[in-house]
């Protein structure tokens, strides 16, 4: 019996500073344009307290936004399943 892994991304919440740099780089890759209401991803600001991360249904989860995360609020995951 073979393993799969699946890559997938976690968020740590704590570390996110709400910057969007994420975002913006979410946009550029599938629209061209830095424009963070394009994004496949949310930052949803809570009053104050740490700001809350949501991948949209249109999200390629290809990891572009870990990899441009300055904060650590996302990384990739690898799980695998037998």
């Amino acid at each position: 019996m073979t393993k799969e892994s699946i890559i997938e991304i976690k968020i740590n919440e704590e570390n996110c500073t709400g910057c969007i740099i994420c975002k913006l780089w979410c946009s550029y890759i599938y629209h061209n344009i830095f424009n963070p209401s394009k994004a496949n991803l949310e930052i949803e600001e809570r009053y104050g307290l740490t700001p809350k991360i949501v991948f949209l249904e249109t999200c390629h989860h290809c990891g572009q936004c870990v990899q441009h995360c300055l904060y650590g609020a996302l990384e990739l995951k690898e799980i695998i399943e037998q």
